[in-house]
């Protein structure tokens, strides 16, 4: 794949704790009760800390100020946006959309809840940043505002994943713009 991107290698020690947590996330939430897919779950929050972590620190290295929810153990109700910055001193909220590498690679697509589209638009960040995680190496490509997330999922099908035991809405990758991410990153006021 040779679409620009900004990348940031998180240690495997970090990529440990993570797993651990993970594990711990799962047990103490009851996802294995509910016949969820136990290890598909826990690697898919492994996934999210370490991209969240991965943009922690491209905004510490270019000092600009955040507001991060960090690891959040509870309901998706309490859980809050991923990012918060500011942009002309107004705070703006920022989700990561972590894919697999066949999402990027072969369909070219983000996937995104569906039950969230349907029920929650207002638990949805201002903006998206689509992003992979693979052996501690996180590469971030491109940006959506929620309209445009919105307007994609309007259009998008409705998709069922057995591997996540979930619905999905399914965006095409173009929709998320690596300039507006870059464009964005330069626009937020530092420390």
């Amino acid at each position: 794949m040779n679409d620009p991107f900004i990348e940031h290698h998180v240690p495997q020690d970090l990529l440990t704790f993570f797993q651990k947590q993970a594990e711990q996330k799962i047990e103490v939430e009851g996802w294995g009760k509910q016949g969820r897919n136990v290890d598909v779950k826990i690697q898919n929050f492994v996934h999210c800390w370490t991209t969240e972590e991965a943009f922690k620190q491209v905004l510490i290295k270019k000092g600009i100020w955040f507001r991060n929810r960090g690891l959040y153990f509870g309901d998706s109700q309490g859980a809050g946006a991923d990012f918060t910055v500011k942009i002309d001193s107004q705070e703006v909220t920022i989700g990561l959309r972590s894919v697999a590498p066949e999402s990027l690679e072969r369909w070219r697509s983000v996937a995104y809840p569906d039950d969230r589209f349907r029920e929650e638009q207002d638990k949805i960040a201002d903006h998206h940043i689509v992003c992979n995680h693979t052996d501690g190496f996180t590469k971030f490509y491109g940006i959506i505002s929620k309209q445009e997330l919105i307007t994609a999922m309007e259009q998008s099908k409705r998709l069922y994943s057995p591997k996540n035991q979930e619905h999905f809405r399914v965006i095409p990758l173009k929709e998320f713009s690596f300039d507006n991410l870059i464009r964005m990153i330069e626009q937020m006021e530092r420390v």
